[in-house]
Protein backbone atom coordinates (compact mmCIF):
# COMPACT_ATOMS: atom_id res chain seq x y z
CA UNK A 1 0.00 0.00 0.00
CA UNK A 2 1.61 3.56 -1.16
CA UNK A 3 2.35 6.03 1.27
CA UNK A 4 1.62 9.81 0.26
CA UNK A 5 3.73 13.39 1.07
CA UNK A 6 1.70 16.52 1.51
CA UNK A 7 2.97 17.98 -1.94
CA UNK A 8 1.70 15.17 -3.77
CA UNK A 9 -1.77 15.39 -1.82
CA UNK A 10 -2.15 18.67 -2.70
CA UNK A 11 -1.40 18.07 -6.55
CA UNK A 12 -4.21 15.21 -6.50
CA UNK A 13 -6.92 18.05 -5.19
CA UNK A 14 -6.07 20.41 -7.27
CA UNK A 15 -6.05 17.84 -10.60
CA UNK A 16 -9.30 16.95 -8.99
CA UNK A 17 -10.52 20.26 -9.63
CA UNK A 18 -8.80 21.11 -12.81
CA UNK A 19 -9.16 18.15 -14.65
CA UNK A 20 -11.61 16.16 -13.41
CA UNK A 21 -13.98 18.73 -12.48
CA UNK A 22 -14.29 17.63 -8.52
CA UNK A 23 -15.23 20.46 -6.41
CA UNK A 24 -14.26 21.24 -2.93
CA UNK A 25 -17.65 20.90 -1.31
CA UNK A 26 -17.90 17.01 -2.99
CA UNK A 27 -14.67 16.14 -1.33
CA UNK A 28 -15.52 17.65 2.11
CA UNK A 29 -18.61 16.05 1.95
CA UNK A 30 -17.14 12.77 1.24
CA UNK A 31 -14.34 13.39 3.86
CA UNK A 32 -16.97 14.26 6.89
CA UNK A 33 -19.48 11.35 6.03
CA UNK A 34 -16.42 9.00 5.85
CA UNK A 35 -15.53 9.98 9.35
CA UNK A 36 -19.12 10.26 10.86
CA UNK A 37 -19.56 6.46 8.73
CA UNK A 38 -16.14 4.90 10.79
CA UNK A 39 -17.02 7.02 14.20
CA UNK A 40 -20.60 5.20 14.48
CA UNK A 41 -18.37 2.01 14.08
CA UNK A 42 -16.02 2.87 16.50
CA UNK A 43 -18.39 3.16 19.34
CA UNK A 44 -20.84 1.45 21.14
CA UNK A 45 -24.41 3.27 19.85
CA UNK A 46 -25.61 2.63 23.63
CA UNK A 47 -22.74 5.00 24.82
CA UNK A 48 -22.92 7.80 22.18
CA UNK A 49 -26.83 8.43 23.15
CA UNK A 50 -24.68 9.44 26.56
CA UNK A 51 -21.48 10.83 25.40
CA UNK A 52 -20.70 14.60 25.01
CA UNK A 53 -18.42 14.91 21.45
CA UNK A 54 -16.46 17.81 21.38
CA UNK A 55 -15.34 18.89 17.75
CA UNK A 56 -12.03 21.34 17.55
CA UNK A 57 -12.41 23.18 14.55
CA UNK A 58 -9.49 24.89 12.85
CA UNK A 59 -9.84 27.62 10.41
CA UNK A 60 -8.75 25.67 7.34
CA UNK A 61 -10.41 22.76 5.13
CA UNK A 62 -9.36 20.17 8.64
CA UNK A 63 -11.84 22.42 10.36
CA UNK A 64 -14.54 22.31 7.53
CA UNK A 65 -14.04 18.53 7.25
CA UNK A 66 -14.68 18.95 10.82
CA UNK A 67 -18.05 20.79 10.79
CA UNK A 68 -19.13 18.46 7.94
CA UNK A 69 -18.64 15.70 10.59
CA UNK A 70 -20.40 17.67 12.80
CA UNK A 71 -23.30 18.06 10.80
CA UNK A 72 -23.95 14.18 10.48
CA UNK A 73 -23.53 13.72 14.20
CA UNK A 74 -26.07 16.43 15.10
CA UNK A 75 -28.66 15.19 12.79
CA UNK A 76 -28.51 11.72 14.47
CA UNK A 77 -29.34 13.33 17.79
CA UNK A 78 -26.27 13.14 19.38
CA UNK A 79 -24.68 15.64 21.85
CA UNK A 80 -22.40 17.97 19.84
CA UNK A 81 -20.15 21.09 20.81
CA UNK A 82 -18.77 22.44 17.93
CA UNK A 83 -15.73 24.86 19.21
CA UNK A 84 -13.94 27.19 16.05
CA UNK A 85 -10.17 28.47 16.76
CA UNK A 86 -11.63 31.62 14.53
CA UNK A 87 -14.02 34.28 14.39
CA UNK A 88 -17.07 32.67 12.76
CA UNK A 89 -16.82 35.90 10.10
CA UNK A 90 -13.67 34.82 9.10
CA UNK A 91 -14.63 31.36 7.82
CA UNK A 92 -14.48 31.22 3.60
CA UNK A 93 -15.76 29.06 0.90
CA UNK A 94 -16.63 25.57 1.43
CA UNK A 95 -15.70 25.69 5.14
CA UNK A 96 -17.60 28.78 5.68
CA UNK A 97 -20.74 27.47 4.19
CA UNK A 98 -20.70 24.12 6.40
CA UNK A 99 -20.22 26.48 9.38
CA UNK A 100 -23.22 28.42 7.96
CA UNK A 101 -25.13 25.50 7.78
CA UNK A 102 -24.42 24.56 11.44
CA UNK A 103 -25.09 27.64 12.64
CA UNK A 104 -28.71 27.28 10.73
CA UNK A 105 -29.23 23.99 12.42
CA UNK A 106 -28.89 25.21 16.16
CA UNK A 107 -25.55 23.44 16.46
CA UNK A 108 -23.82 24.67 19.85
CA UNK A 109 -20.69 26.81 18.29
CA UNK A 110 -18.29 28.72 20.61
CA UNK A 111 -15.51 30.63 19.35
CA UNK A 112 -11.79 30.28 21.06
CA UNK A 113 -9.70 32.73 19.22
CA UNK A 114 -7.53 33.96 21.75
CA UNK A 115 -5.56 32.60 24.64
CA UNK A 116 -7.53 34.47 27.03
CA UNK A 117 -10.50 32.14 25.90
CA UNK A 118 -8.78 29.09 26.59
CA UNK A 119 -10.82 28.84 29.92
CA UNK A 120 -14.11 28.20 27.48
CA UNK A 121 -12.18 25.54 26.00
CA UNK A 122 -11.23 23.82 29.13
CA UNK A 123 -14.75 24.18 30.57
CA UNK A 124 -16.17 22.17 26.69
CA UNK A 125 -13.10 19.48 27.37
CA UNK A 126 -14.27 18.83 31.15
CA UNK A 127 -17.68 17.82 30.07
CA UNK A 128 -16.62 15.59 27.12
CA UNK A 129 -16.16 12.13 26.54
CA UNK A 130 -14.78 12.00 23.01
CA UNK A 131 -12.96 14.94 21.23
CA UNK A 132 -12.38 15.44 17.49
CA UNK A 133 -9.62 17.09 16.72
CA UNK A 134 -10.03 18.76 13.54
CA UNK A 135 -7.51 21.69 13.74
CA UNK A 136 -4.47 21.30 11.32
CA UNK A 137 -4.35 18.51 8.11
CA UNK A 138 -1.21 18.12 6.09
CA UNK A 139 -0.62 21.47 4.91
CA UNK A 140 0.86 21.96 8.32
CA UNK A 141 4.67 22.94 7.91
CA UNK A 142 5.50 25.76 10.64
CA UNK A 143 6.27 25.16 14.53
CA UNK A 144 3.11 26.12 15.95
CA UNK A 145 3.43 28.75 19.08
CA UNK A 146 1.46 30.98 20.94
CA UNK A 147 -2.67 30.57 20.99
CA UNK A 148 -2.15 27.40 19.22
CA UNK A 149 0.50 25.73 21.24
CA UNK A 150 -1.08 25.97 24.33
CA UNK A 151 -4.76 24.75 22.81
CA UNK A 152 -2.97 21.41 21.86
CA UNK A 153 -1.36 21.38 25.43
CA UNK A 154 -4.87 21.90 27.11
CA UNK A 155 -6.32 19.22 24.72
CA UNK A 156 -3.42 16.92 25.75
CA UNK A 157 -3.45 17.66 29.59
CA UNK A 158 -7.13 17.50 29.98
CA UNK A 159 -7.35 14.05 27.95
CA UNK A 160 -6.63 12.72 31.53
CA UNK A 161 -8.58 14.47 33.77
CA UNK A 162 -11.61 15.48 31.55
CA UNK A 163 -14.82 13.81 30.70
CA UNK A 164 -18.44 13.16 31.82
CA UNK A 165 -18.73 11.83 34.89
CA UNK A 166 -22.48 11.39 34.38
CA UNK A 167 -21.65 9.08 30.73
CA UNK A 168 -18.96 7.09 32.69
CA UNK A 169 -17.24 5.50 30.36
CA UNK A 170 -15.40 2.54 31.56
CA UNK A 171 -15.54 3.80 34.84
CA UNK A 172 -12.45 6.36 33.58
CA UNK A 173 -11.93 9.54 33.72
CA UNK A 174 -10.56 11.40 30.48
CA UNK A 175 -11.46 11.49 26.80
CA UNK A 176 -10.87 9.51 23.60
CA UNK A 177 -9.29 11.85 21.07
CA UNK A 178 -10.14 11.25 17.47
CA UNK A 179 -8.50 13.07 14.74
CA UNK A 180 -9.01 14.11 11.37
CA UNK A 181 -6.71 13.31 8.66
CA UNK A 182 -3.70 14.16 11.10
CA UNK A 183 -2.71 14.36 14.51
CA UNK A 184 -3.00 18.60 14.85
CA UNK A 185 0.78 19.58 14.86
CA UNK A 186 2.34 16.08 13.52
CA UNK A 187 4.36 16.54 10.15
CA UNK A 188 2.38 14.61 7.83
CA UNK A 189 5.70 14.24 5.77
CA UNK A 190 8.33 13.63 8.54
CA UNK A 191 6.51 12.38 11.54
CA UNK A 192 7.96 15.29 13.60
CA UNK A 193 6.15 17.13 16.17
CA UNK A 194 6.12 21.10 14.93
CA UNK A 195 7.06 22.19 18.68
CA UNK A 196 3.02 21.04 19.82
CA UNK A 197 1.00 18.17 18.64
CA UNK A 198 -1.79 15.88 19.65
CA UNK A 199 0.27 12.99 21.30
CA UNK A 200 -1.99 11.92 24.23
CA UNK A 201 -5.37 9.57 24.38
CA UNK A 202 -5.83 9.00 20.68
CA UNK A 203 -8.23 6.31 20.01
CA UNK A 204 -8.41 6.81 16.19
CA UNK A 205 -6.89 8.89 13.32
CA UNK A 206 -9.53 9.03 10.30
CA UNK A 207 -7.32 9.98 7.16
CA UNK A 208 -8.02 10.89 3.33
CA UNK A 209 -6.80 9.54 -0.05
CA UNK A 210 -3.81 8.42 0.84
CA UNK A 211 -1.75 7.17 3.85
CA UNK A 212 1.00 9.70 4.79
CA UNK A 213 4.59 8.99 5.30
CA UNK A 214 5.26 11.00 8.45
CA UNK A 215 2.81 8.14 10.52
CA UNK A 216 5.69 5.97 10.01
CA UNK A 217 8.58 8.27 10.92
CA UNK A 218 10.22 9.62 13.91
CA UNK A 219 6.78 10.80 17.04
CA UNK A 220 4.28 9.15 14.18
CA UNK A 221 6.56 6.15 14.97
CA UNK A 222 6.74 6.03 18.18
CA UNK A 223 2.79 6.98 18.68
CA UNK A 224 1.95 4.26 16.54
CA UNK A 225 0.07 6.45 14.19
CA UNK A 226 -0.33 3.31 11.87
CA UNK A 227 -1.87 1.01 14.06
CA UNK A 228 -4.47 3.47 15.00
CA UNK A 229 -5.11 5.17 11.36
CA UNK A 230 -8.71 3.76 9.36
CA UNK A 231 -7.66 4.72 5.47
CA UNK A 232 -11.41 6.66 3.98
CA UNK A 233 -11.81 6.67 0.48
CA UNK A 234 -13.18 9.80 -0.51
CA UNK A 235 -13.44 8.81 -4.30
CA UNK A 236 -10.83 10.87 -5.62
CA UNK A 237 -9.34 10.04 -9.10
CA UNK A 238 -7.75 6.57 -9.05
CA UNK A 239 -5.31 7.89 -11.87
CA UNK A 240 -3.83 10.97 -9.91
CA UNK A 241 -3.38 8.54 -6.95
CA UNK A 242 -1.17 6.48 -8.99
CA UNK A 243 0.16 9.50 -10.63
CA UNK A 244 1.27 11.21 -7.53
CA UNK A 245 2.37 8.26 -4.73
CA UNK A 246 5.94 8.61 -2.87
CA UNK A 247 7.17 5.33 -4.44
CA UNK A 248 7.08 4.62 -0.70
CA UNK A 249 5.26 1.64 0.51
CA UNK A 250 4.07 -0.31 3.89
CA UNK A 251 4.10 -4.03 3.62
CA UNK A 252 0.74 -5.88 3.93
CA UNK A 253 -0.32 -9.23 4.86
CA UNK A 254 -2.27 -9.76 1.57
CA UNK A 255 0.57 -9.13 -0.73
CA UNK A 256 3.16 -11.24 1.55
CA UNK A 257 0.51 -14.52 1.56
CA UNK A 258 0.95 -14.33 -2.40
CA UNK A 259 4.07 -14.55 -2.72
CA UNK A 260 3.74 -18.28 -1.10
CA UNK A 261 2.91 -21.17 -3.13
CA UNK A 262 1.64 -24.93 -2.04
CA UNK A 263 4.79 -26.89 -2.33
CA UNK A 264 4.11 -29.89 -4.96
CA UNK A 265 4.83 -33.85 -3.18
CA UNK A 266 6.21 -34.77 -5.60
CA UNK A 267 9.19 -32.04 -4.89
CA UNK A 268 12.83 -32.61 -3.66
CA UNK A 269 15.16 -30.98 -0.86
CA UNK A 270 16.88 -29.85 -4.25
CA UNK A 271 14.12 -28.08 -5.24
CA UNK A 272 14.42 -25.44 -2.52
CA UNK A 273 17.84 -24.79 -2.71
CA UNK A 274 21.06 -25.09 -0.16
CA UNK A 275 21.82 -21.86 2.16
CA UNK A 276 25.43 -21.72 3.29
CA UNK A 277 25.60 -19.52 6.31
CA UNK A 278 28.76 -18.16 7.58
CA UNK A 279 28.80 -17.09 11.15
CA UNK A 280 29.85 -17.59 15.34
CA UNK A 281 32.71 -17.17 16.60
CA UNK A 282 33.90 -18.28 20.71
CA UNK A 283 31.25 -17.10 22.84
CA UNK A 284 28.63 -16.44 19.46
CA UNK A 285 27.79 -20.04 18.35
CA UNK A 286 24.43 -18.66 19.12
CA UNK A 287 24.30 -16.49 16.27
CA UNK A 288 25.60 -18.99 14.01
CA UNK A 289 22.67 -21.29 15.45
CA UNK A 290 19.95 -19.13 15.14
CA UNK A 291 20.95 -17.49 11.13
CA UNK A 292 20.68 -21.00 10.57
CA UNK A 293 18.17 -22.30 12.10
CA UNK A 294 15.96 -19.31 10.94
CA UNK A 295 17.28 -20.26 7.28
CA UNK A 296 15.85 -23.90 7.42
CA UNK A 297 12.55 -22.77 9.13
CA UNK A 298 12.11 -20.50 6.16
CA UNK A 299 12.05 -23.45 3.85
CA UNK A 300 15.53 -24.01 2.69
CA UNK A 301 15.72 -27.40 1.22
CA UNK A 302 19.31 -27.27 2.63
CA UNK A 303 21.25 -25.19 5.13
CA UNK A 304 25.39 -25.23 5.75
CA UNK A 305 26.18 -23.29 8.97
CA UNK A 306 30.23 -22.81 8.17
CA UNK A 307 31.88 -22.18 11.87
CA UNK A 308 35.30 -22.14 12.87
CA UNK A 309 36.90 -25.64 13.36
CA UNK A 310 36.99 -25.33 17.61
CA UNK A 311 33.37 -24.61 17.33
CA UNK A 312 31.85 -26.98 15.52
CA UNK A 313 31.25 -29.92 18.18
CA UNK A 314 29.01 -26.89 19.83
CA UNK A 315 27.39 -26.69 16.93
CA UNK A 316 27.06 -29.97 15.70
CA UNK A 317 25.04 -30.51 19.63
CA UNK A 318 22.62 -27.35 19.04
CA UNK A 319 20.97 -28.20 16.05
CA UNK A 320 19.76 -31.59 13.86
CA UNK A 321 18.46 -30.50 10.55
CA UNK A 322 21.45 -27.87 9.59
CA UNK A 323 24.64 -29.35 8.15
CA UNK A 324 27.70 -28.43 9.77
CA UNK A 325 31.25 -27.43 8.33
CA UNK A 326 34.06 -26.80 10.34
CA UNK A 327 36.37 -24.17 8.63
CA UNK A 328 40.21 -24.32 9.61
CA UNK A 329 40.86 -21.85 12.40
CA UNK A 330 44.09 -23.04 13.71
CA UNK A 331 42.24 -23.91 17.14
CA UNK A 332 41.90 -20.36 17.82
CA UNK A 333 37.41 -20.65 17.92
CA UNK A 334 37.66 -17.32 15.18
CA UNK A 335 37.90 -17.07 11.42
CA UNK A 336 40.84 -16.38 10.10
CA UNK A 337 42.44 -15.55 6.52
CA UNK A 338 43.29 -19.26 5.29
CA UNK A 339 39.84 -20.30 6.37
CA UNK A 340 38.56 -18.26 3.13
CA UNK A 341 40.11 -19.73 1.14
CA UNK A 342 38.44 -23.32 2.08
CA UNK A 343 35.35 -21.63 1.63
CA UNK A 344 36.05 -20.35 -1.48
CA UNK A 345 36.74 -23.34 -3.12
CA UNK A 346 34.95 -25.90 -1.53
CA UNK A 347 31.63 -24.65 0.11
CA UNK A 348 30.09 -22.03 -2.44
CA UNK A 349 30.01 -24.87 -4.90
CA UNK A 350 26.06 -25.57 -5.33
CA UNK A 351 24.86 -22.93 -2.92
CA UNK A 352 22.26 -20.31 -4.16
CA UNK A 353 23.01 -17.93 -1.06
CA UNK A 354 24.93 -17.15 2.09
CA UNK A 355 24.69 -15.22 5.05
CA UNK A 356 27.52 -13.96 6.25
CA UNK A 357 28.88 -12.18 9.40
CA UNK A 358 26.12 -12.97 12.84
CA UNK A 359 29.12 -13.28 15.62
CA UNK A 360 32.33 -13.66 13.67
CA UNK A 361 33.81 -11.09 15.89
CA UNK A 362 36.39 -8.23 14.92
CA UNK A 363 39.56 -9.72 15.24
CA UNK A 364 42.32 -8.51 13.00
CA UNK A 365 42.41 -12.26 11.24
CA UNK A 366 38.73 -12.45 10.91
CA UNK A 367 38.69 -8.60 9.15
CA UNK A 368 41.35 -10.16 6.75
CA UNK A 369 38.92 -13.40 6.64
CA UNK A 370 36.08 -11.31 5.36
CA UNK A 371 38.06 -9.38 2.84
CA UNK A 372 39.48 -12.12 1.08
CA UNK A 373 35.78 -14.34 1.23
CA UNK A 374 34.67 -11.66 -0.48
CA UNK A 375 36.68 -11.31 -3.19
CA UNK A 376 35.52 -14.74 -4.37
CA UNK A 377 31.94 -14.55 -3.39
CA UNK A 378 29.84 -14.90 -7.03
CA UNK A 379 26.38 -15.95 -5.02
CA UNK A 380 23.66 -13.63 -3.37
CA UNK A 381 25.01 -12.89 0.25
CA UNK A 382 23.74 -11.21 2.89
CA UNK A 383 25.70 -9.07 5.04
CA UNK A 384 24.61 -8.74 8.78
CA UNK A 385 26.30 -7.93 12.26
CA UNK A 386 29.90 -7.88 12.28
CA UNK A 387 30.55 -8.29 8.69
CA UNK A 388 28.94 -4.77 8.18
CA UNK A 389 31.61 -3.55 11.31
CA UNK A 390 34.21 -4.74 9.90
CA UNK A 391 33.30 -3.49 5.94
CA UNK A 392 32.79 0.42 7.40
CA UNK A 393 36.22 0.71 7.88
CA UNK A 394 36.82 0.02 3.88
CA UNK A 395 33.52 0.38 1.94
CA UNK A 396 35.37 0.10 -1.09
CA UNK A 397 35.57 -3.31 -0.56
CA UNK A 398 31.98 -3.04 -0.71
CA UNK A 399 31.13 -1.69 -4.11
CA UNK A 400 33.96 -3.70 -5.69
CA UNK A 401 31.87 -6.64 -4.08
CA UNK A 402 28.94 -5.34 -5.28
CA UNK A 403 29.99 -5.16 -9.10
CA UNK A 404 30.21 -8.99 -9.09
CA UNK A 405 27.22 -10.37 -6.93
CA UNK A 406 24.28 -9.21 -5.40
CA UNK A 407 24.95 -8.18 -1.62
CA UNK A 408 21.83 -7.66 1.21
CA UNK A 409 22.69 -5.25 4.03
CA UNK A 410 21.02 -5.69 6.86
CA UNK A 411 22.39 -2.93 9.59
CA UNK A 412 20.60 -1.13 12.25
CA UNK A 413 20.87 2.60 12.99
CA UNK A 414 24.55 2.38 14.69
CA UNK A 415 25.59 -0.23 12.53
CA UNK A 416 24.42 2.54 9.37
CA UNK A 417 25.82 5.19 11.12
CA UNK A 418 29.50 3.18 10.83
CA UNK A 419 29.05 2.30 7.47
CA UNK A 420 28.08 5.46 6.26
CA UNK A 421 29.80 8.07 8.47
CA UNK A 422 26.16 9.88 9.11
CA UNK A 423 25.00 10.44 12.75
CA UNK A 424 22.48 8.26 14.04
CA UNK A 425 20.43 10.86 14.92
CA UNK A 426 20.47 11.83 11.71
CA UNK A 427 19.63 8.67 10.50
CA UNK A 428 16.70 8.26 12.63
CA UNK A 429 15.51 11.31 11.59
CA UNK A 430 15.71 10.67 7.37
CA UNK A 431 15.86 6.96 7.06
CA UNK A 432 14.34 6.86 3.75
CA UNK A 433 16.69 9.46 1.96
CA UNK A 434 19.58 8.25 3.80
CA UNK A 435 18.84 4.95 2.50
CA UNK A 436 18.22 5.61 -0.92
CA UNK A 437 21.37 7.55 -1.40
CA UNK A 438 23.03 4.73 0.31
CA UNK A 439 22.16 2.05 -1.91
CA UNK A 440 22.41 4.04 -4.95
CA UNK A 441 26.63 4.58 -3.96
CA UNK A 442 27.31 1.54 -3.19
CA UNK A 443 25.23 -0.68 -5.56
CA UNK A 444 23.39 -2.80 -2.50
CA UNK A 445 20.48 -3.84 -1.27
CA UNK A 446 19.58 -2.69 2.20
CA UNK A 447 17.26 -3.47 5.41
CA UNK A 448 17.77 -0.76 7.82
CA UNK A 449 16.53 -1.85 11.15
CA UNK A 450 14.84 -0.17 13.98
CA UNK A 451 11.45 -0.55 15.71
CA UNK A 452 10.45 -0.35 12.16
CA UNK A 453 12.69 -1.77 8.69
CA UNK A 454 12.92 0.40 5.88
CA UNK A 455 13.72 -1.83 2.95
CA UNK A 456 15.16 -0.38 -0.40
CA UNK A 457 16.10 -1.88 -3.48
CA UNK A 458 20.09 -1.79 -5.17
CA UNK A 459 18.74 1.30 -7.11
CA UNK A 460 16.78 3.21 -4.85
CA UNK A 461 13.28 3.30 -7.10
CA UNK A 462 11.18 0.99 -4.32
CA UNK A 463 11.18 1.47 -0.75
CA UNK A 464 9.06 -0.61 1.56
CA UNK A 465 8.62 -0.48 5.12
CA UNK A 466 7.79 -3.19 7.85
CA UNK A 467 5.56 -1.33 10.35
CA UNK A 468 4.16 -3.70 12.53
CA UNK A 469 6.18 -4.07 16.22
CA UNK A 470 6.34 -6.91 18.53
CA UNK A 471 8.30 -6.38 21.83
CA UNK A 472 9.32 -9.92 21.60
CA UNK A 473 11.51 -8.55 19.20
CA UNK A 474 13.56 -6.59 22.33
CA UNK A 475 16.09 -9.08 22.53
CA UNK A 476 19.61 -9.98 21.14
CA UNK A 477 19.12 -12.53 17.64
CA UNK A 478 16.42 -10.97 16.31
CA UNK A 479 18.97 -9.61 13.40
CA UNK A 480 20.25 -12.99 13.07
CA UNK A 481 16.77 -14.67 12.65
CA UNK A 482 16.05 -12.16 9.62
CA UNK A 483 19.03 -12.72 7.78
CA UNK A 484 19.00 -16.32 7.72
CA UNK A 485 14.70 -15.59 6.88
CA UNK A 486 15.97 -13.42 3.69
CA UNK A 487 18.80 -16.05 3.06
CA UNK A 488 16.40 -19.23 3.26
CA UNK A 489 14.05 -17.26 1.01
CA UNK A 490 16.79 -16.31 -1.66
CA UNK A 491 17.87 -19.74 -1.44
CA UNK A 492 14.32 -21.12 -2.31
CA UNK A 493 14.17 -19.45 -5.70
CA UNK A 494 12.14 -15.87 -4.30
CA UNK A 495 13.66 -12.62 -5.87
CA UNK A 496 15.86 -10.62 -3.45
CA UNK A 497 13.73 -7.65 -2.65
CA UNK A 498 10.85 -9.63 -1.96
CA UNK A 499 13.03 -12.34 0.19
CA UNK A 500 13.85 -8.99 2.05
CA UNK A 501 10.07 -7.36 2.05
CA UNK A 502 8.92 -11.49 3.30
CA UNK A 503 11.66 -11.90 5.99
CA UNK A 504 10.22 -8.92 7.50
CA UNK A 505 7.31 -8.99 7.60
CA UNK A 506 7.11 -12.82 8.81
CA UNK A 507 9.71 -12.07 11.60
CA UNK A 508 6.93 -9.66 13.29
CA UNK A 509 4.30 -11.86 12.10
CA UNK A 510 5.35 -14.67 14.11
CA UNK A 511 6.59 -12.45 17.41
CA UNK A 512 3.71 -10.76 17.33
CA UNK A 513 2.03 -14.25 17.22
CA UNK A 514 3.63 -15.76 19.84
CA UNK A 515 2.79 -12.87 22.37
CA UNK A 516 -0.57 -14.35 22.79
CA UNK A 517 1.35 -17.43 24.85
CA UNK A 518 4.26 -15.76 26.31
CA UNK A 519 3.48 -11.95 26.81
CA UNK A 520 5.42 -9.08 25.74
CA UNK A 521 9.24 -10.61 26.85
CA UNK A 522 11.23 -13.86 27.43
CA UNK A 523 10.37 -15.15 24.33
CA UNK A 524 13.11 -14.79 22.05
CA UNK A 525 14.45 -15.19 18.36
CA UNK A 526 15.18 -18.90 18.64
CA UNK A 527 11.52 -19.36 19.47
CA UNK A 528 10.32 -17.05 17.36
CA UNK A 529 12.54 -18.40 14.60
CA UNK A 530 10.85 -21.72 15.33
CA UNK A 531 7.47 -20.62 15.54
CA UNK A 532 8.02 -19.20 11.53
CA UNK A 533 6.24 -22.74 10.06
CA UNK A 534 3.05 -22.29 12.01
CA UNK A 535 2.85 -18.47 11.59
CA UNK A 536 3.30 -18.78 7.87
CA UNK A 537 1.40 -21.69 7.61
CA UNK A 538 -1.43 -19.47 9.45
CA UNK A 539 -1.03 -16.47 7.64
CA UNK A 540 -1.90 -18.75 4.14
CA UNK A 541 -4.94 -20.27 5.97
CA UNK A 542 -6.19 -17.22 7.05
CA UNK A 543 -5.74 -15.61 3.28
CA UNK A 544 -7.43 -18.62 2.07
CA UNK A 545 -10.58 -18.12 4.00
CA UNK A 546 -10.88 -14.35 3.15
CA UNK A 547 -10.49 -15.77 -0.93
CA UNK A 548 -13.74 -18.12 -0.45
Amino acid sequence: MELYFSDGLKKIDEESYSVFGYSENILMENAGGGCCREFLNLYDKNFLKKASIAVICGKGNNGGDGFVFSRYLFNLGFNVNIAVLAEKASYKGVAGINLDILAKLGAVITEITSEDKISDLEIILEKADIVVDAIFGVGLNRELTGFFKKVIEVINVKSYSGGNTECLKNFESGYDIVCIDVPSGLNADTGEIMNAAITENIKKIFTFGGLKTGFYLNYGEKMLVSEKTVLIDINQPRQLLKKYGSGIEIITEKEISRCFKERKKTATKFDYGHLLVVAGSSGKTGAAFMSSLAGFKSGAGLVTAAVPEKLNDIMEAKTDEVMTYPVYDDGRGFFIEKGAEIIKNDLLKGKNAAVIGPGIGLKEETKAFLRKLLSGINIPAVLDADALNILSEDTDILKQTAKKTDLILTPHFKEMERLSGIDRRIIEKDPITIGKKFVKEFGVYLVLKSSSMFIFDKNGEHVSIQCGHSSLLTSGGSGDVLSGLIGGFISGGMGLYMSMKCAAFILVYSAKHLEKKYGYFGAGAVKIAENVPFSLNLMLSEAKEQNR
